[in-house]
Parts: structure tokens; C-alpha cells; sequence
């Protein structure tokens, strides 16, 4: 029996006759990190609760019950260990509503969102911003505050407010960055849809924030190629009287020399907006800080809109707590370590990078994408000492299939962790980074969502950490799996629930003038707890979490229910497969039979054979049932800009034999392709 093999799991399996994305990970569950690591960020935090509330907590797990069950307690202790900049103190640490997000944190405190951002402002690397262009600039933490002044001076003259919005397209740029902290400095919200959006989608998210200011770019390159933004101006200005500026910030000096004022009359370049803030002696007046309740609204994220209209969810002040936690504590973050964020405005992680800053980290900005073989992605990593980083599960994927691995002069020796996500982690997500990458480094599964500021999963270097498992729940997330009748489950698969508050949850939903869509969304399935609607396993030996998917996108073909990372587990390490994507196809019967559609790697060839060799494959690997009725050759698959394979989206395609509209996808011009197979009619 190999180590880390676990009998009991495999007998288990041989009884019912089947295996899945669970069963494969149940019965190779092995240990990747199980080290001593002296005086972390998390155990000093564990010695101050130990000596204040005179506890014998020995290790995380022994925290993290104690995080959850005293909940109260551990957020105001979050609120005094990172000194939080307060004008007046708050009198009550939760007062509770009448639901589950219906809770004001720090009741009666008054602070400011940025200036808890800007509490450093030194001669230190504040950020880093490189491009597929090849530019590269250094900004220290006294220039971030002084560019911040700047353009808070800006808003402030020309007419910005509490309350007003602050609308943001823009790809990965510092002009961001200040903006978004100029305008939470004076309370007004930030938002924005992410840079690849064309302008109708751009609007939707847009026009519903009746937003008093515009940022933008003339343009930016993505995978080399030129995504133009001012050409989609006109579009989402047109007849949205609440915009008073467009402030177009140029990336080439050609921009220039262009009649912006043609695209609207509103526009303007955003130097010539800056130099309004100034004093008539040209000075620039001096940065103040509105004050504001804890639960006071700081930014809006928008959700992708795949199923539907983009759903906003609005995030207060408080949500800058998590972000302590989960950088400082759970990624052992501190002054002087890098990360790496390729994410702009639109991505909720560009919201949860940017808060490095207030630990004094340095903050590498890269604009554009910086994940194909061409860029060296491992050697930018290594050029720039980075400490961590976040990457997409489908962005590994890519990796492995076109052997993206460090160079031979590339020893990343800053490198302290490594977190993947975004849809299911498989085990050769692992095996790849820490055979090929680096093998001495902390791999984790990091689980999140557009819904919350901060991150469910939580990590601790003290704790051992499982393949392809989340290591642990974050601290102060009580995170349970429900089966349908919601009783709590251990080892049996479920629906991820949270039963805690914290001040990661929105505080409401943008337009949502009776206060209703968050409890119909997560609040209403289990009563009294926030449920996520994803499907997890908690595995009774290690505690990890396993995220399978969508709970409602689970594949149900003759009665067996399970995920279509089920079978990407299997079919994975096919040396002929570049991609693939699976669906259930549904008849007027209510039948289900899967569908696999596959893209080939270069050089190999699709035929019957090779179908049935797929079949095979997942025969072998898994079981029968798991078997794909079809299996179909496509030139592309469909992803969403969060990297997500869009399953959902293609069951609707199959089922209408129709593209519907939509916005938030990478390459729509893959999906007629999807209509009218011959192969999936009459079914």
C-alpha cells in the first residue's frame, strides 16, 4: 500500500462499484506540506488570544474553533492586533438584525476605508507595474499617497461626494489604484466590469450605477493583442445624464493627439482632470479622509452575468478586516515580501490585491496576461522576487499541457506559496507544481467568491496541507456541508454552507430598493445560515475540503449524480487532449446523457477510435455510469474571464440549438460551432 493511502476509503469504494472526483482523492490522499515553521504571523496572533483570555490554544485548528464560536471576540481582536485608524471607537463590535447579513459592525465607529489603505508612506516599493509591452515602474509608498492627494483634490473639485459613484474600466493600471482610493477617501463607491467587456456588456454594468465619474484607458494589450476601450465610449455614455466626467487616461503619446471630445463631450485626458484639483498656487490641497461607519459602502463587485443580468454586491468598510487576515495571518505576508496580481478592476481579487497595501507589501501589477509561454512567466516571477500569487485552476491546466515550467537560471527562491482555484483542483494540479515548479513550497487550494471580500479557505504553514484538498476554513468561517435535509455531514458529499457572520458578506445588493435579493440568493435554502450553492466533501481524516462544483450544474444520467470535473479527473493527463468540456443533454423525457466535447492537441488526430478511447478512459479511471454517451471534436472551448469552463452556457446552446447574449466570455466566437450538431439532434 502506497503512503498516504487510506484501506478503509478503498474498500468503501470497491463495495458500492464506483469511483468519483471525491473517490479519486479520498483514496490518494497525500501529505505535500507538513513542516514546523517558527514565529509565523498566525501563531503570534494565537499567543496574544492565549495571554488576553488566558486559553491554551495549541494549534489552528484549537484558533479556529475558537474564532467561530466567539465570533464577536475574535473580530474585535482583529479590529485592535492591526491597529485599525479610527476617529471615534466603536460602542458595540456586532450588532445583530434581523437575518443573517443584516448586522452592524462596529457600531458608532467612524474610520476611513483608505486611510487604513495609505497608513504607510515611505521611501518603500508601494507597487510594480509591468506590461506585455515591456514598460516597468517603480512607485514607493510616499508617491502612491501623493498621487492619491492628487486626485481626491480632482474629485473633490469637481463636485464628487459621499455617496456618488465612481465607475472604473481600466485594465491593470495604477491610475486605478489612486482613483479607487482618492474616491473612498471621500466615501463615494467604486465599481466597474472588467476591461475585456465589449461596450454593451460594459454597460450593464455601468449605467445601473448612475455613476458621476468615468475612468478608462485609450487602450491595452492582451495576449498581444490590442483591446481598444475609447471605441465603446460612446455607446455606454449615450443618454446617462448622471455622468459628468470621462477621465481617458493615455497609454501612448498618439492618444494625445486625438479629438477625444467627438467620442462625447464629457471626456477629457486625465492629466488635464488632475490639474483642476490644484490651488491657484499649484499646490495640491491636502488629503482628508471623510469618516464613516464601519458598515458605510465602499465598492460594488459585479457578478459575471453568465446566468443572467450582473448581480452588485455591495462591500463596506469593514471588509478591510478579512484582508488583514487572510495576507498577514493565512499567507504570512509581510513588509517587504511581493505578490503578484495580474487582476483588474471587474475581478474581485483586484479589490482583495490592492489591500496588501496596508501591510506593507509590494504589489506587482501586471497589465495584460501574463500566462503564455512567450512572457516567462516563472521568470517574472523570479526577476521580481515575488512571494505569492493566485492561480486559475484552467491556468495550470494550460501550464502542464504546454510544459510552462521554470527555466534552468529560474530559482524563485522568494517564492513562499502558491494558491489555486477558481474550479475544482485536480491532483495533477499538485503533482505539476511541485514536481516541475518548486518542490519546497506551500500549495494550497484557495476557495473564494464575487460575493465576498476576503476568502473562505484559510491556510496555516504549522497545519499539514493534502493534495488537492483546502487545507482549512479561514478564521471566523464556520463553514459546514449540508445534505438536503440540512443536517451537517462529514465524508459524504454536500452543499457548502456558512453558518457564522463576518464582515466578508455584502451588505446589500446594488438596485435592490426592498432589500430581498440577498436572502432570495443565499439565504433561503437553509434558513438562518449562507449558502453558497457550490457542492463539497469534508474529509473525515484530514478536515480539508473538496469543492466538486456547481450544485447545480451536477450531472444526473440514469440516475447517478455526479460533476463534470468528475470526468476532466479522469481524461486529464491524455497526452492527445489540449482541452474539453462536458455537459448533460437533457430529452422531452426527462432523460440525461453527458456529452464530451474535446479540442486536440496539435499534431494528433480525432477520429471513432479515438472517441472510444475516451470512453475508455473514463471507464477505467472512474466507472461506467461516469461513461460520456458522445463524445465530439470541437476547435475551441468556452471560457468565462475568470477562467471557468462554461458548462451551463453550453447545455443551453445544445438544448436551443441558439447563442444567447452574453457578455462575460473570453472567445464567443466559438459558440455557433455548438448549434446544430448533427450528432446531438433527436435526442
Amino acid at each position: 500500500m502506497p503512503p498516504g493511502v487510506r484501506m478503509e476509503v478503498i474498500v468503501e469504494m470497491e463495495s458500492r462499484g464506483k469511483k468519483s472526483l471525491v473517490d479519486i482523492i479520498a483514496s490518494d490522499t497525500r501529505c505535500v506540506w507538513n513542516k514546523k515553521v517558527e514565529n509565523t504571523e498566525m501563531d503570534k496572533f494565537r499567543g496574544v488570544i492565549n495571554k488576553k483570555y488566558d486559553l491554551k490554544l495549541r494549534n489552528y485548528w484549537d484558533l479556529h474553533a475558537w474564532s467561530v464560536k466567539n465570533y464577536h471576540q475574535f473580530w474585535e481582536e482583529m479590529w485592535n492586533y492591526y491597529g485599525i485608524i479610527y476617529s471615534k471607537p466603536y460602542r458595540e463590535t456586532v450588532k445583530n438584525g434581523k437575518g443573517f447579513v443584516d448586522i452592524e459592525w462596529f457600531s458608532g465607529a467612524r474610520l476611513n476605508y483608505a486611510e487604513n489603505i495609505l497608513r504607510y508612506r515611505n521611501g518603500d516599493i508601494a507597487m510594480i507595474c509591468i506590461d506585455e509591452e515591456d514598460n516597468e515602474e517603480f512607485i514607493t509608498y510616499a508617491e502612491l499617497y501623493e498621487e492619491t492627494e492628487r486626485y481626491a483634490a480632482a474629485f473633490r473639485k469637481n463636485g464628487l461626494q459621499m455617496g456618488d459613484r465612481v465607475a472604473c474600466y481600466m485594465s491593470n493600471r495604477k491610475e486605478a489604484v489612486y482613483a479607487y482610493l482618492a474616491a473612498t477617501s471621500i466615501g463615494a463607491l467604486w465599481g466597474g466590469p472588467l476591461p475585456f467587456y465589449g461596450d454593451k456588456a460594459a454597460s450593464k454594468i455601468i449605467r445601473p450605477m448612475l455613476p458621476k465619474f468615468l475612468f478608462t484607458v485609450d487602450r491595452f494589450l492582451d495576449l498581444k493583442k490590442e483591446k481598444n476601450l475609447m471605441q465603446n465610449i460612446p455607446t455606454i455614455a449615450k443618454d446617462l445624464d448622471s455622468l459628468e466626467k470621462i477621465i481617458i487616461c493615455p497609454s501612448k503619446e498618439d492618444t494625445l493627439s486625438m479629438d477625444i471630445k467627438q467620442l462625447d463631450p464629457r471626456c477629457c485626458f486625465l492629466e488635464d482632470f488632475l490639474k483642476t484639483g490644484r490651488n491657484p498656487d499649484g499646490s495640491v490641497p491636502t488629503l482628508t479622509f471623510e469618516q464613516l461607519p464601519a458598515n458605510y459602502p465602499v465598492c460594488v463587485n459585479f457578478t459575471s452575468g453568465t446566468t443572467g443580468q450582473p448581480k452588485g454586491l455591495i462591500h463596506s468598510c469593514a471588509s478591510l478586516l478579512p484582508l488583514f487576515r487572510d495576507f498577514n495571518l493565512h499567507y504570512n505576508l509581510v513588509k517587504g515580501d511581493v505578490v503578484l496580481t495580474p487582476y483588474p478592476v471587474g475581478w474581485n481579487l483586484w479589490n482583495l490585491f490592492v489591500a496588501n497595501l496596508a501591510i506593507g507589501v509590494t504589489v506587482l501589477l501586471y497589465n495584460g496576461c501574463p500566462f503564455y509561454p512567450e512572457v516567462g512567466f516563472w521568470e517574472v516571477m523570479d526577476k521580481y522576487k515575488v512571494s505569492y500569487t493566485f492561480l486559475a485552476t484552467s491556468v495550470v491546466d494550460k501550464m502542464e499541457k504546454n510544459d510552462v515550467v521554470p527555466g534552468p537560471t529560474c530559482k524563485m527562491e522568494h517564492l513562499k506559496m502558491l494558491t489555486v482555484g477558481a474550479s475544482p483542483v485536480k491532483l495533477q494540479n499538485f503533482d505539476f507544481l511541485l514536481s516541475k515548479v518548486k518542490k519546497d513550497m506551500f500549495l494550497n487550494c484557495l476557495y473564494g467568491a464575487t460575493e465576498v471580500i476576503g476568502v473562505f479557505s484559510g491556510f496555516d504553514l504549522n497545519t499539514p496541507v493534502y493534495n488537492a484538498e483546502i487545507q482549512a476554513p479561514a478564521l471566523g468561517v464556520d463553514w459546514k456541508c449540508f445534505d438536503e435535509e440540512g443536517n451537517s455531514v462529514v465524508g459524504q458529499k454536500g452543499e457548502l454552507v456558512i453558518c457564522t457572520p463576518n464582515p466578508s458578506f455584502p451588505i446589500a445588493v446594488w438596485n435592490d430598493m426592498k432589500g430581498k435579493k440577498l436572502e432570495e440568493l443565499y439565504l433561503t435554502k437553509y434558513p438562518g445560515v449562507w449558502c453558497q450553492n457550490d457542492e463539497c466533501w469534508i474529509d473525515p481524516n484530514t478536515k480539508g475540503m473538496v469543492i466538486i462544483g456547481r450544485s447545480d450544474d451536477v450531472l444526473n444520467p440514469n440516475g447517478e449524480r455526479f460533476g463534470c470535473a468528475d470526468i476532466y479527473y479522469a481524461i486529464h493527463t491524455m497526452e492527445e487532449l489540449q482541452d474539453y468540456i462536458c455537459i448533460g443533454q437533457d430529452n422531452s423525457d426527462g432523460e440525461q446523457r453527458v456529452v464530451l466535447f474535446v479540442k486536440m492537441k496539435k499534431g494528433f488526430h480525432f477520429d471513432a477510435e479515438f472517441a472510444k478511447k475516451v470512453q475508455k478512459q473514463v471507464e477505467t479511471q472512474l466507472t461506467e455510469e461516469h461513461v460520456p454517451a458522445v463524445v465530439l471534436e470541437v476547435q475551441d472551448i468556452p471560457y468565462n474571464l475568470n477562467g471557468k469552463k462554461m458548462e451551463r452556457l453550453l447545455k443551453t446552446i445544445v438544448a436551443t440549438n441558439e447563442v444567447p447574449e452574453v457578455s462575460n466570455i473570453k472567445n464567443p466566437e466559438c459558440l455557433k460551432a455548438y448549434c446544430n450538431m448533427p450528432e446531438l439532434q433527436g435526442y
